[in-house]
């Protein structure tokens, strides 16, 4: 009788921590994920918004003048007030980013710090490449060059350097600077968009 007593006790007490620890590793997890799709959405908000507004890709145009919004990108006709693209860049972007910080709770640890690292390479070198282009165009070439002077064929260096430097990185550096991208990538499209609006200022 004490021996069943004993056994039943041992049953009741395993039974009890595994409930107060399933809880917890729950909670744990949970959070864990949340501070991924927190981070990664950080990152990505900033990246795309650089993007789209470099792009004028806004979800929605807004007129103030007579309090209308069109979808996209819109030209307004003559007479009415100057379009406002920054709400449409804003949602687009919250929106993008929403979409990949819920992938980057689906993924494995090392693909994310992996894909992290390509995309903020491909954030640094795009607009780089670009510049570099236009650089060779005005200054170097000896022939009708201007087809080198699109984003999108800066994109192909871009992307391959990217490639190169999110391969070459060490697993290890990857994931210690993951957290740190949240604060260099807005400073950087930052950085991006001041230069953009104050070019034409300094070449005059």
């Amino acid at each position: 009788m004490t021996q069943t007593l004993d056994a039943g006790e041992r049953f009741s007490q395993r039974d009890s921590s595994r409930a107060v620890g399933a809880p917890t590793s729950t909670t744990q997890a949970s959070a864990s994920k949340f501070g991924t799709f927190a981070i990664a959405f950080g990152i990505a908000f900033a990246i795309l918004y650089t993007v789209y507004e470099r792009l004028n890709w806004p979800l929605f145009t807004y007129l103030p003048r007579p309090n209308r919004m069109e979808f996209w990108k819109y030209q307004p006709l003559s007479g009415e007030a100057p379009p406002m693209y920054w709400y449409g860049w804003i949602v687009l972007a919250a929106a993008s980013a929403l979409v990949v910080g819920w992938i980057a709770t689906m993924v494995s640890d090392q693909w994310l710090r992996r894909a992290t690292v390509f995309c903020c390479a491909l954030a640094a070198l795009w607009p780089a490449s670009l510049e570099a282009l236009r650089i060779f165009i005005v200054d170097f070439a000896t022939f009708d060059a201007d087809f080198l002077n699109s984003v999108w064929v800066a994109a192909i260096p871009a992307l391959v350097g990217a490639a190169a430097i999110a391969y070459l990185v060490p697993s290890r550096f990857a994931e210690r600077v993951w957290t740190i991208w949240l604060l260099i990538m807005p400073i950087g499209g930052l950085a991006i968009l001041s230069y953009s609006l104050l070019q034409p200022w300094f070449l005059r």
